[in-house]
């Protein structure tokens, strides 16, 4: 199949040809002028090109001769589908540039496929028509003969009819007139549209510039031809023929006329003969005259042409300026829609008014804000909106900052519809046209009573705690420093009533953490409830509140408002359908006896609380002297604590445990010393429950248990007897869930065998969350870890732990042990102990033992190992190689 370049200005003709070949297979390309045609046509090399004549920017005709210069484009076939020339106008030009078929428009369908198919050489198998070749310019020769001389008039005439350059029809026109007329030389010069000055001048065996400054000059030659009315034949010696240019070559016989129409003059020819050759005759006068004639029609065509052109670009130019036009009216619209759907979505109140201040317009959200619709307001002044919280000055400086800078940008306060004062942040705008005169104002205005708001519960929030809504420890001290600075103005006393609720954390993991929450905020409304109107209560932390007590004139209503705060937190709380029941602790301290500051005073109600925590809490003290320095001496403990570990100050000592029956040594107890290098030896009593409130029990406890493996692998290696050490573990370690992992790893660094250690365990274990305890208990039991209840009975005994809890041994506390032998009581503690834990299949050692008669009742009774003074105190490591050398102890 071929490629088809169709060319046309117009759409719709563009569109016929495209329908009528699009079911011949062909591939079809498309150009709207000859310029966008030439260009595809160098890029497509197409078959066979049908192209209009005339179009804009480049017509058909010159799209044809630009092909054939081209010498890869030259044989293309190309067919003249036109319908603004003559067919014989049409056929003249198609010979001029070798054009083999021309269409008229309209032509039949079949025809035009006909003459598709001719030129694409398919027709019955005919080959393609050839490319006409046209003769070069120099092969012709001069005509001699009457037929020489018509042939070329026709050939001129032919070649002038499609022309649209000025330059090409000039020099055809001369080469045809110097071989018909037989000159020497020859001149034509055309003039512009204005016939004012010369548009072009073309010359043949000539200068043209020695006839440019003479073509206009009417005086003499050439110029006068311009007013010649009829042809000027002059001959050698003439007078006239002196008025050409001195530099002109000379002429034996001249022959010049004025080329014009029958309206306008469109220039002057002259040709001329040397000297010596024949002398112009009345023949080749008519000659000249037809010559002419043709030139002027020809011209004018050019020239009409170029009007066609320039009206045609000029449409063109107008249907892109009316395209423009549209484009700029679209996107106008476009803009104004984009402006309205902002002026109706936007969230800011936009109220717009005429140069009077009268309402013409408003936005939804301005309806939202206000309360007002735009009917209700429309022709109304904005002073509908006033809230009456501004003066005079404020609107007349308002209107001052209008009428000098063009705008106002402020707060204010405004009245919605339904009488509520909000506030808003406005922006207000003068507005004026190109001459300067003011024609509207626009305000834009956004609500700030949200903003507002929060601003507000920021501020409450950051004085107060988020649960209780009570004040909090900044707004506390801060109402404490003014009662300070009142009280002493007024020689006032003041009290601070500093309290816990005791054991919350059982509430939280039993029940919940929003249970525990409940309490809180129950708590906060009862003693709210108890606080003077001048008093201030406070959370400060968790469960630690704070109650200031302004209006107390002795201690007995210091005492009164204790007591009825801690029966208040007494009273059963509902929380998620159950009754729960809390108690209070609380620490009192008075301005001035126990301190002038606040940070005095809350010390010395914290050391007066902690003292009632250790006492048994669910009562009150007053602060005293020797409670800031038993606080004192506490804090300076826990820092020198936290050091031990570093300075290896810690050590353990270690008590065995022996058999009743013959004095061996079954196992030991690891106990934990601590020796400062400040203060010396340390009791356990007293750095053992610093660690547990410090947290720094888990360290240590890590530690000991470490220590403890290393030990006892170190005296197996020695060749000592293999016995069983026993460790301590907190129930603060068991609530962590590490205890487990790090039995494991001590038994892998040590190299000790699991079943020469076991884990102590305290009854505290087993409550609160009993899961994670019982869990590691069963990882240890796993890993060959004996496990050991120490000081059984002494807290919350139940027979439900000791079946539930993988357990290997009882320890009957000392406390029992010491009166064993003179209270009844003791005795059938012990008694029962050890029958529960013969019947469990637990082993019993008796803690304590320091006399013989204590041992002897405890072998009547069952128990067979025994730990005490009466044995060994605890002692160090190599005391206690030594006891383990020996293999037992007499006693």
């Amino acid at each position: 199949m071929a490629t088809i370049l169709i060319v046309d200005d117009r759409p719709s003709n563009r569109a016929f040809l495209n329908a009528l070949l699009g079911f011949t297979g062909h591939r079809l390309l498309e150009a709207d002028d000859g310029a966008q045609a030439l260009a595809l046509a160098r890029a497509q090399r197409p078959d066979l090109i049908i192209t209009d004549i005339l179009m804009p920017v480049m017509d058909g005709y010159e799209l044809v001769q630009q092909l054939r210069q081209d010498t890869e484009l030259r044989t293309v076939r190309v067919i003249f589908f036109s319908a603004v020339y003559a067919e014989h106008e049409t056929l003249a030009m198609a010979a001029r540039c070798g054009v083999a078929t021309v269409l008229p428009k309209p032509a039949d369908p079949q025809h035009i496929l006909d003459a598709i198919s001719t030129e694409l050489g398919v027709l019955e198998g005919a080959p393609p028509l050839p490319v006409p070749q046209l003769a070069p310019e120099s092969d012709r020769a001069l005509p001699f003969d009457l037929g020489a001389r018509l042939a070329e008039l026709e050939r001129m005439c032919l070649s002038l009819i499609g022309e649209r350059r000025v330059e090409t029809l000039a020099a055809s026109f001369l080469d045809a007139a110097r071989r018909v007329l037989h000159a020497d030389c020859a001149a034509l010069c055309l003039l512009d549209r204005g016939e004012r000055n010369v548009r072009h001048l073309d010359t043949w065996s000539l200068d043209p510039g020695l006839l440019r400054e003479h073509a206009l000059n009417e005086g003499r030659l050439p110029g006068m031809l311009l007013r010649a009315r009829a042809p000027l034949r002059l001959a050698e010696g003439d007078s006239m023929l002196d008025s050409m240019p001195s530099c002109h070559p000379p002429m034996g016989s001249f022959l010049g006329l004025q080329v014009h129409d029958l309206q306008h003059p469109h220039g002057w020819l002259y040709c001329a003969r040397l000297l010596g050759a024949p002398a112009f005759t009345d023949e080749e006068e008519r000659w000249a005259t037809a010559l002419a004639a043709q030139l002027a029609v020809a011209y004018e065509n050019l020239n009409l042409y170029d009007v066609v052109q320039r009206h045609a670009t000029q449409l063109q130019l107008e249907a892109l300026a009316r395209a423009d036009a549209d484009k700029a009216l679209r996107e106008s619209e476009h803009r104004l829609e984009l402006a309205r759907q902002v002026f109706d979505s936007t969230q800011e109140g936009i109220m717009m008014t005429d140069a009077d201040a009268n309402i013409v317009a408003v936005n939804p959200a301005f309806e939202q804000i206000t309360g007002y619709r735009e009917s209700e307001v429309m022709g109304l002044s904005p002073r509908v909106l006033r809230s009456g919280r501004h003066d005079a000055t404020f609107y007349r400086d308002m209107w001052h900052c209008l009428e000098k800078d063009g705008q106002w940008r402020g707060e204010i306060w405004n009245r919605r519809k339904n009488g509520e004062v909000y506030p808003e942040r406005t922006s207000i705008s003068a507005v004026r046209d190109e001459a300067g005169k003011l024609t509207a104002y626009v305000s834009v205005s956004t609500d700030l009573s949200a903003l507002k708001a929060a601003h507000h519960q920021l501020d409450f929030l950051s004085n107060h705690d988020a649960l209780t809504l009570l004040p909090n420890r900044s707004l506390f001290n801060d109402r404490l420093q003014q009662a300070i600075a009142a009280a002493r103005q007024g020689d006032g006393q003041l009290a601070l009533l500093l309290f816990n609720i005791d054991r919350l954390s059982r509430i939280n993991d039993s029940l919940g953490h929003a249970a525990g929450d409940a309490v809180l905020r129950e708590v906060a409304r009862r003693v709210g409830d108890i606080a003077g109107p001048t008093d201030t209560l406070a959370r400060l932390s968790g469960d630690e509140f704070v109650l200031l007590l302004t209006s107390c004139h002795d201690n007995e209503d210091i005492i009164l408002a204790a007591r009825r705060l801690i029966d208040a937190i007494a009273q059963p709380h509902s929380v998620g359908g159950h009754d729960v029941v809390v108690t209070g602790s609380v620490g009192i301290s008075i301005f001035p006896r126990d301190g002038n500051a606040p940070g005095d005073l809350l010390k010395a109600a914290d050391a007066a609380l902690s003292d009632m925590k250790q006492s048994g809490r669910n009562g009150f003290r007053f602060f005293k002297g020797e409670m800031n320095a038993q606080a004192l001496r506490w804090l300076a403990l826990e820092t020198r604590l936290r050091r031990a570990i570093e300075r290896q100050e810690l050590a353990l000592h270690y008590q065995p445990q022996i058999s009743r029956i013959d004095g061996g040594v079954v196992g030991m107890e690891a106990l934990l010393r601590w020796r400062s290098e400040e203060v010396g030896q340390v009791s356990p009593g007293d750095f053992i429950p610093l660690a547990e409130d410090t947290g720094l029990i888990h360290p240590i406890g890590e530690w000991v248990i470490r220590e403890a493996c290393f030990q006892n692998k170190a005296w197996q290696n020695a060749g000592l007897p293999p016995v069983k050490v026993a460790v301590n573990v907190s129930a603060n370690q068991f609530k962590a869930g590490s205890v487990s992992a790090i039995v494991r790893k001590a038994l892998q660094e040590s190299g000790l065998a699991p079943r020469y250690l076991e884990v102590e365990l305290t009854e505290s274990v087993m409550l609160g969350d009993s899961a994670v305890a019982e869990a590691q208990m069963a990882e240890l039991r796993a890993m060959g870890v004996s496990l050991s209840l120490d000081d059984f009975g002494t807290g919350y005994s139940s027979l439900g732990y000791l079946s539930r809890f993988p357990l290997d041994k009882l320890k009957i506390d000392q406390t029992f042990v010491r009166n064993i032998t003179t209270e009844q009581r003791s005795a059938a503690i012990a008694q029962a102990t050890i029958a529960l834990a013969q019947g469990l299949s637990l082993s019993v050692v008796a803690e304590g033992v320091e006399t013989i008669g204590q041992r002897d009742f405890l072998g009547l009774i069952g128990c067979d190992v025994m730990q005490g003074y009466l044995y060994s105190r605890p002692v160090p490591p190599h005391e206690m190689a030594q006891l383990l050398a020996k293999g037992r102890v007499a006693v």
